[in-house]
C-alpha cells in the first residue's frame, strides 16, 4: 500500500494551502495557512514528524 505524501503549495500570494496529489494527478487540500513555516510544519506532522511543542 502506498503512503500519503503531504505537499504544501503557495495558492496565493499570502497564502499556503496543505494537501496531497492522489494517483491521478487529482489535488486533495487539508488546510490553508499564512506562512510558509506554518505550512511546513503540519506538512511535517502529516508525513509522521513530531508535533512541534509551544516551547520550542
Amino acid at each position: 500500500m502506498a503512503s500519503t505524501n503531504w505537499v504544501y503549495i503557495q495558492s496565493e500570494p499570502n497564502l499556503w494551502t496543505v494537501g496531497f496529489y492522489s494517483p491521478d494527478g487529482k489535488w486533495h487540500p487539508d488546510y490553508d495557512w499564512p506562512t510558509k513555516d506554518e505550512a511546513a510544519e503540519r506538512v511535517h506532522y502529516l508525513n509522521g514528524g513530531s508535533e512541534k511543542k509551544e516551547d520550542d
